[in-house]
C-alpha cells in the first residue's frame, strides 16, 4: 500500500466479501469461501495486517454481519520456515502462539506460483507436492516494488564502471592487482557497502587457496561475488526517514559540494562524489500483533513481548508523528 486509497480499497473489499457471503441462496461452502481471506508474506507487513484484520472482523463485522460470523477464516501463507523470521526466534514462536490462539492459520514452507478466480494454487517446498484452496480475498505482502518515479531516477543515475575502477587501483599499470592495490580505499569503501570486510578473502580462487594477483576479468567476478551476497535494507519507515534525512542534507549542500567534495573519488570522470554514501543505523524494530500486544527487538539483543510493548510501540509511534521540534 502506497496510498490512502489502496488502504481504502482493501476495507471496502472485506466489506464486500462479508455483503456476498450474506446473500440469499448460497451454500455453506460458497459463504465460506467468500470470507476466506488470504494474506500472502508472513513479514511484519504481513503479520501486522493479518492481526487488525481480525480484530475489524471480530469486534465490528460480526455485530453486523452475525450470521456468518463462525465461517470467517484467515490464513497466512509463508515460504520460509517461520513467520516474522527477520525477528529474533523468541517473536517467532510468541507470534506463532498467538495467532493460534486467535484462530488464524499459519501455512509455512509454501510458495504460490499462480492465484485464480476463486482459487489460491500452493506448492509445499518440502515435498515438492501442489495444492490449492478456495479464497475469498488475497492480499498480497512479500514486498515493496518500487515507485515508478524513483525508478525512473535510479535509472538516469550512473554506475561507476568496473574497468575504470581496476584501471585505477592498478597503481603499476601491470595488468594485476596484487594484496596492496586490492586495498585501495575506494574499492574497501564499494566493499564496505556490500557488507563485506575482508578484502583478501575475495583473492581466493575457486578452491579457496590465496592469490597473489588477479586479473580484471578475476577482478570483476571478484565484485560479481559480493553483488550476489549483498542485502538490501528492509522497506521500512526507519530506513526511509534515515534516507530522506540523507536526501535532504544532499540537496542542501550540493551546490557547496560542487568545487569540495566530500565523497570517495569518481574513477571515470575523477573529482570526487559531491557527498558521502548513504550509511544506515539500525535501530530496532516493533511488530503490533493485535489484541493489544506488540513485539519489539531492539540493539543489544533486546527483546519484548506482549501488552506492555505495544504501549512502547504507542509512544514511538507517536514522537514519530509530531516530534519535540514541531510547532
Amino acid at each position: 500500500m502506497k496510498e490512502i486509497e489502496d488502504a481504502q480499497k482493501i476495507r471496502r473489499t472485506v466489506i464486500d466479501c462479508f455483503e456476498k457471503a450474506v446473500l440469499p441462496g448460497l451454500t455453506e461452502e460458497e459463504r465460506k469461501t467468500n470470507l476466506h481471506f488470504v494474506v500472502v508474506g508472513g513479514g511484519p507487513t504481513g503479520i501486522e495486517f493479518a492481526a487488525e484484520l481480525h480484530y475489524f472482523v471480530h469486534e465490528d463485522l460480526v455485530n453486523i454481519y452475525p450470521s456468518v460470523k463462525d465461517l470467517v477464516n484467515i490464513t497466512v501463507i509463508q515460504s520460509g520456515d517461520h513467520i516474522m523470521n527477520s525477528f529474533d526466534e523468541r517473536i517467532n514462536s510468541f507470534a506463532e502462539q498467538k495467532f493460534r490462539r486467535d484462530g488464524i492459520q499459519v501455512l509455512t514452507g509454501h510458495c504460490i506460483p499462480s492465484v485464480s478466480d476463486r482459487l489460491i494454487n500452493m506448492k509445499n517446498k518440502a515435498t515438492g507436492s501442489d495444492d490449492s484452496m478456495p479464497r475469498g480475498m488475497v492480499v498480497w505482502s512479500t514486498g515493496v516494488g518500487t515507485h515508478p518515479v524513483v525508478k525512473d531516477f535510479m535509472e538516469q543515475v550512473g554506475q561507476e564502471d568496473i574497468s575504470e575502477m581496476f584501471k585505477a587501483t592498478d597503481k603499476d599499470n601491470s595488468g594485476t592487482l596484487t594484496i596492496e592495490e586490492f586495498q585501495d580505499p575506494q574499492v574497501e569503501l564499494y566493499l564496505k557497502n556490500k557488507h563485506l570486510f575482508d578484502v583478501a578473502s575475495l583473492l581466493k580462487d575457486t578452491d579457496g587457496s590465496d592469490r597473489l594477483e588477479v586479473d580484471i576479468e578475476g577482478f570483476k567476478l571478484a565484485l560479481s561475488h559480493v553483488d550476489t551476497q549483498m542485502k538490501s535494507h528492509p522497506a521500512t519507515a526507519q530506513v526511509a526517514t534515515q534516507q530522506g534525512a540523507y536526501l535532504s542534507r544532499c540537496f542542501n549542500i550540493w551546490e557547496k559540494r560542487k568545487d569540495n567534495p566530500e565523497g570517495p573519488r569518481k574513477f571515470r570522470s575523477g573529482g570526487g562524489h559531491e557527498v558521502h554514501p548513504f550509511r544506515y543505523r539500525h535501530l530496532g524494530q516493533f511488530a503490533p500483533l493485535g489484541g493489544e500486544q506488540a513485539a519489539a527487538e531492539l540493539p543489544g539483543d533486546w527483546v519484548s513481548m506482549g501488552h506492555s510493548t505495544q504501549w512502547l510501540w504507542y509512544s514511538v509511534y507517536a514522537s514519530k508523528l509530531a516530534g519535540a521540534h514541531d510547532p
